[in-house]
């Protein structure tokens, strides 16, 4: 009877003092989640970048004159932006017209119904599958070399509309900023450029990464301009704005 009293006492103790030490452990562990507050002072950055995106632009082919264009509601909507940017550029020497868009958003989830292969066909554009190789693929893998950074993305086709209306070509990529925290998971997404939906979705997914939001680059043209001529028009307006994407990465300067 004595030993089993003594038993008993020992467990009495013991219960407590190990839901002690889960508490101070669950404790420690919540510690290290991001909270929406940390990531504040990156989206303040980034839409400050963004917003100071130039209305004109030297590039190699002439100067780019920018003009904002109106953002549908809808879009808006959708995208819950920290900051966006609709523009037409037009070159003034060669008379060329691009549309360029940027946006930020705090949740990168909202991204998801602006990837051209879902957004455009949404808006009743038929995407144009490109044989690559023998197969048939959604859009082509591309690469730009900028100064300082190559850019990855894809390059989409879409049909026109109307008889009066012309293919619409689409260069994308998105950016996945840098979430300095020590416990923070899948780091293989800290401050890079994506080409694919798939960055996006898991960046989203990730309650670890998810305040940080994410970012996506579009330039739309027509096929009345050679690749020649679009790749240009985007080098000219992206490689002296390289701080733009570091800034959206996290990563320029005192990401925090």
């Amino acid at each position: 009877m004595i030993l089993k009293h003594r038993r008993i006492g020992f467990g009495v103790w013991l219960w407590p003092i190990v839901s002690i030490l889960m508490l101070i452990g669950m404790i420690a562990e919540a510690g290290t989640h991001v909270r929406p507050a940390i990531a504040e002072p990156h989206l303040e950055r980034c839409q400050k970048a963004i917003d100071e995106f130039p209305v004109m632009v030297k590039g190699a082919s002439g100067t780019w004159t920018g003009v904002n264009t109106e953002i549908p509601a809808p879009a808006i909507q959708l995208l819950h932006p920290n900051a966006i940017l609709s523009r037409d550029y037009v070159n003034d020497e060669t008379k060329a017209m691009v549309s360029l868009l940027i946006v930020n958003c705090k949740d990168a989830r909202y991204l998801q119904g602006h990837y051209p292969p879902n957004c455009y066909p949404a808006q009743g554009k038929e995407l144009i599958k490109c044989n690559l190789n023998g197969k048939m693929e959604n859009g082509e893998l591309r690469t730009w070399h900028l100064p300082h950074m190559d850019i990855t993305g894809m390059e989409y086709h879409f049909a026109p509309k109307s008889p009066t209306d012309q293919e619409r070509v689409v260069y994308n990529f998105f950016v996945m900023p840098r979430v300095p925290a020590m416990a923070v998971s899948h780091k293989e997404l800290d401050g890079v450029i994506c080409s694919d939906i798939g960055s996006v979705y898991t960046s989203g997914e990730d309650y670890q990464r998810r305040y940080y939001g994410a970012a996506e680059f579009q330039l739309v043209t027509g096929t009345r301009m050679t690749r020649q001529e679009r790749d240009q028009a985007f080098l000219d307006l992206m490689s002296p704005n390289e701080k733009l994407i570091r800034t959206l990465e996290n990563r320029y300067p005192g990401g925090n």
